[in-house]
């Protein structure tokens, strides 16, 4: 048996991970810090199939970070165990409060 929504669902919809992470980010042994505030912590891992991955910033500055990996992002998803569907990008970052609102903000 089917389900009924899964009609409407898009099959070639991109599946994107994002996962807060309260913390500071060391992947090199430098600590990442937002070339826009200075921030140090507190960041949004976004994973991008296949295997890309940025970082974005509580005042909205996003950059690919090669430093860091798939598995990085999902072991700090493992952490705290959520998962929830977004419609829009959009929605997303003003839902996890990444849309520039809390700019200068730490909440973590």
């Amino acid at each position: 048996m089917t389900n009924p929504a899964d009609a409407n669902r898009n099959p070639h919809r991109n599946v994107v991970l994002a996962v807060p992470h309260p913390e500071p980010l060391n992947p090199r042994g430098i600590t990442i810090t937002c070339a826009m505030c200075d921030a140090a912590r507190d960041w949004l891992l976004i994973h991008v199939q296949p295997d890309l991955v940025f970082v974005r910033c509580r005042c909205a500055h996003e950059w690919r970070e090669h430093g860091l990996e798939t598995a990085d992002v999902t072991a700090a998803r493992d952490d705290t165990g959520d998962d929830r569907e977004w419609e829009s990008f959009d929605q997303m970052y003003r839902g996890l409060g990444f849309d520039g609102l809390f700019r200068y903000t730490y909440l973590g």
